[in-house]
């Protein structure tokens, strides 16, 4: 399977409205069209979700394809060893319905924005279970 199919027949098939596959050094692996997380963004995501912390986003929030996000939850330090992730709700107005869910796997962030206006009925907690079952499958496959 190559990397753009897990973008278009997983994460946008899930009811993600966009969604991008980055390494941890800013590089794509795959993404849905018009749609791709800055290299510096990809960067910065990978150092956060690999501290112990996630306060220094706690009130500015982070970005991701050049878009602001208030910072809504997340886990870095999950004493089961869940996949790290954080979760935002878009701060631009009129678009504070759209959801983003960064998760880190060993080597690539999986990224995936949720508009409820273009999920065909997908919630955003059904997306959020769709694409950490992916993470889990791209960590226990070295990924």
């Amino acid at each position: 399977m190559s990397w753009q199919s897990y973008i278009d027949d997983q994460l946008l098939a899930a009811g993600f409205s966009y969604a991008s596959i980055v390494g941890h050094d800013g590089t794509t692996w795959a993404c849905s069209p018009g749609y791709s997380v800055l290299p510096e963004e990809a960067k910065s995501l990978a150092t956060l979700l690999s501290s112990t912390s996630l306060e220094s986003i706690a009130g500015p929030g982070f970005s991701v394809a050049g878009q602001r996000y208030a910072f809504t939850r997340g886990e870095v330090d999950d004493d089961e060893g869940g996949v790290p992730f954080i979760q935002g709700r878009c701060k631009e107005e009129g678009k504070s319905s759209q959801g983003v869910i960064v998760m880190r796997t060993t080597s690539a962030l999986l990224v995936g924005v949720h508009d409820p206006a273009y999920a065909n009925g997908a919630s955003f907690g059904k997306v959020n279970t769709d694409i950490g079952r992916l993470a889990d499958y791209f960590v226990e496959s070295g990924f």
